[in-house]
């Protein structure tokens, strides 16, 4: 796997094919997959160098074209190293998503060649050459001599015409975003952009656990708080509520009141929840070995916010990436349609 390197890629690594058969895997549905991944990373960064082996399950054709349970498989290894996959549950998506992204590469390639869209070969080896091949550990791995690998060079060659192709019809969409587009984009995310975030008022109802509690006792004070959180999110009075109810006895006269807060004066956990919250609104329910608590922040002061000039180009860039992935998934769409896509059961 590798790659591609364009200008919003940063990394030039091709991973060396893995010889793991993946599991069977189900038919799955054509689209721009669930990881958190454009579509250049998709389709243009990860390119399918598995080399051919006869004895390869083949799990799906696309118009034909086999894609096989190692291509899939080395392809979701990549691709999880890219998202740092930690979780089985992650992993999982992973397979599923590298299923659909390899299927829709191929939809993209086969319309462009249906376009009739080339790429002369010395483009294509001047672009492959740009690459470093590199082992699962990220040791530098020699390429050889008499120029890159006729298989590497198809691969980039196929990037390079979903590329070209692409470019075309996102100038045909006037994806590039607008001066106005982009104030929008500001005024509606201004949290987005804070550079200081100043210091926060915060609330909270604390229900407490003894020492050593039993499960019973844990559950029932996990039952307590679960009620008082359905409370608190529809009462317009949360002194009253914490006053009648918390079991924190410092606080619980001030109506939970615990004070201001700037960055670095509250465990992590509490501070990301806090920091991330509109005031007036509710943090999640947060469980310690003292008990459980949520959190309502009460007042803001003293934030700063970045000027739209200077978050003029990375506003940009996220509504540019969003327009082409939109473009991308319709395209995606309109090319499932009609192809043929094939599922087959690996044993």
């Amino acid at each position: 796997m590798t790659i591609f390197p364009r200008i919003r890629l940063a990394a030039l690594i091709i991973m060396a094919a893995l010889c793991i058969v993946a599991p069977a895997i189900a038919q799955v549905s054509v689209d721009m997959g669930t990881a958190n991944l454009d579509w250049q990373q998709r389709f243009l960064g990860i390119l399918p160098l598995v080399k051919p082996d006869p004895k390869d399950p083949v799990v799906v054709t696309v118009n034909g074209v086999p894609i096989t349970a190692t291509q899939i498989n080395d392809y979701a290894k990549t691709e999880a190293r890219l998202i740092n996959a930690t979780s089985t549950e992650e992993s999982n998506a992973v397979f599923k998503d590298a299923t659909e992204n390899l299927i829709s590469r191929q939809l993209l390639i086969d319309e462009a060649k249906r376009r009739k869209i080339t790429i002369p070969d010395a483009q294509a080896a001047a672009r492959a050459n740009e690459f470093k091949l590199t082992g699962l550990s990220g040791e530098e791995v020699s390429g050889g001599t008499g120029g890159p690998d006729p298989q590497l060079l198809e691969a980039v060659r196929g990037s390079m015409m979903i590329e070209k192709m692409l470019d075309d019809d996102f100038r045909a969409a006037k994806v590039r975003p607008t001066d106005e587009q982009i104030k929008k984009y500001y005024e509606e995310h201004r949290d987005l952009f804070i550079k200081d975030p100043g210091e926060v008022r915060i609330s909270h109802i604390a229900v407490k656990l003894p020492d050593n509690p039993t499960d019973a006792q844990r559950e029932a004070a996990r039952q307590k708080i679960l009620k008082l959180y359905k409370q608190a999110q529809h009462t317009k009075d949360f002194a009253a509520l914490a006053k009648a109810n918390s079991e924190d006895t410092q606080t619980a006269p001030k109506g939970g009141d615990l004070g201001y807060f700037r960055p670095g004066q509250l465990p992590p956990v509490v501070e990301k929840q806090v920091f991330a919250t509109p005031v007036g609104h509710l943090s999640q329910i947060i469980e310690s070995n003292l008990g459980y608590s949520f959190i309502i922040v009460t007042e803001r002061r003293g934030e700063t916010y970045a000027t739209l000039n200077e978050v003029k180009p990375k506003i940009a860039m996220v509504i540019l990436d969003y327009n082409e992935d939109a473009v991308v998934k319709s395209l995606l769409k309109q090319l499932a349609k009609k192809a043929k896509i094939e599922f087959r059961k690996v044993g």
